[in-house]
Formats: C-alpha cells, sequence, structure tokens
C-alpha cells in the first residue's frame, strides 16, 4: 500500500513540526503471530537499513532523505526511566537533530560496520575493570548492535560461556552474592572508549519479568539488562 504518512506532534486542532512523507510505501497487517501483540502500540516503524526492508520498499528514513525533508539526516533516540516519567519527563525520538539538552558532555561518533541494523566494532566486555577477553581469537572480532525495541540486552552463547566461566551471572547463570555491588559495573569497549553500566543498569534482582514485545513473561535470575 502507498499513502502519504505525517510524522510528529499533532492533538488534532494543532500541529508541530511534522514532518510530510509523500508516497510512503507500508504494509496493513491484518492477522499475525509473532512476539508484537499490538497492545501497547498501532504500527512499527522499521530504522535499520534498506537491506533488512521488504523487497521493493524504501524505509521511511530513507525516504526523508530522499525527499529532502530533513535538516541533517540524522534521528535520535532519547529513553528515560519510570521514576522520571512520573515527573512529566517522556522518552522521545527526533529527526533531523538531536536535542543537545537531554545529555551532558560530547557526541561520540562511529562507523556502522554492519549496514542490516547498526552494528558497530566492539573490542571488549570488562565487568568490574577486568577483561573478560570476549573477542580474542574471533577472526572477524565482535559486533554489537544497537536496537531500540529490544527491552533485555542479549548476547550468542559463546559470549554467554565467557561470562559464566567469569563467575559471573547472566539470564540463565545463577551466582550466589550479596549484592549486585558484589561484580562491579559492566564496560563495553566500543572502538576504544569504554561505556559504562553501573549494576543498576546491567543487573536486576530475580523476577518475573514483563517483555514489551509480547504478554509472555519470562524467568530471569541476575543477569544483564540494558537500557
Amino acid at each position: 500500500m502507498t499513502d502519504d504518512l505525517r510524522l510528529g506532534t499533532c492533538d488534532g486542532s494543532s500541529s508541530s513540526g511534522q514532518i510530510h512523507i509523500k508516497n510512503q510505501k507500508f504494509g496493513n497487517v491484518e492477522k499475525q503471530k509473532t512476539i508484537f501483540t499490538g497492545s501497547n502500540f498501532e504500527a512499527i516503524i522499521g530504522m535499520a537499513y534498506p537491506a533488512l526492508a521488504e523487497k521493493g520498499v524504501t524505509p521511511v528514513f530513507d525516504e526523508m532523505i530522499n525527499q529532502k525533508l530533513l535538516k541533517t539526516n540524522v534521528f535520535a533516540f532519547y529513553f528515560t526511566t519510570k521514576q522520571a516519567e512520573q515527573q512529566g519527563i517522556q522518552s522521545d525520538m527526533t529527526f533531523g537533530y538531536y536535542d543537545k539538552s537531554k545529555f551532558k558532555g560530547d557526541v561520540d561518533w562511529h562507523p556502522i560496520t554492519y549496514k542490516y541494523m547498526f552494528g558497530v566494532k566492539l573490542d571488549d566486555v570488562k565487568v568490574g575493570g577486568k577483561s573478560l577477553a570476549m573477542c580474542e581469537g574471533r577472526k572477524d572480532g565482535c559486533m554489537i548492535t544497537f536496537d531500540s525495541g529490544t527491552s533485555l540486552m542479549s548476547m550468542p552463547t559463546w559470549a554467554a560461556q565467557k561470562m559464566m566461566q567469569a563467575k559471573l551471572p547472566t539470564a540463565n547463570f545463577v551466582v550466589p552474592c550479596k549484592s549486585a555491588t558484589d561484580f562491579g559495573d559492566m564496560a563495553l569497549v566500543i572502538n576504544g572508549k569504554e561505556y559504562v553500566l553501573d549494576n543498576s543498569e546491567w543487573m536486576f534482582p530475580s523476577q518475573q519479568i514483563q517483555m514489551a514485545q509480547g504478554a509472555q513473561k519470562v524467568q530471569y535470575s541476575m543477569g544483564p539488562l540494558g537500557p
């Protein structure tokens, strides 16, 4: 199906900063059996590269670029917390710019090595300041992909085994501890720069987790948690 698409703030009587995309192809799903139940959203707009799109369909962001709708060809997510939401601070997404009022310091830019999703080179993972040597000996090295639609940080089996060998907890490997601080912060080393997740960002107590993608509940113990 093809139609015009408008993105932006609109309350029915007035609008602000709308982006009008002409002749955007989209699919209408009438019945599906996936993890996406549709109970908490009305549509899915993929922001990945054209290689991930359906054949013959140009993704929304690429249409914005082709139609020269943005001052700068960038988009940005801002994620807040439940505590911040209670204070009226909402998560948001911006097209054509990033809101400098939402963060302190400078933006670090990294080359995309996997233009399917947004994959960049991962040098190492450190926990408590100690290297897990996770990428050593791997012919093609390691890669980390940023996915705004993923609730929990996940990793392949071989990487999880590295954590277990280091006596670190994962979603399926329980390690006795007095508190989450026993294990220390986790640092993701990307192109030589360390991005640190403190205990509250990668650890959580054993509990029932309500996944965003679907109504099912999954049992987890202490393990990696993505922002």
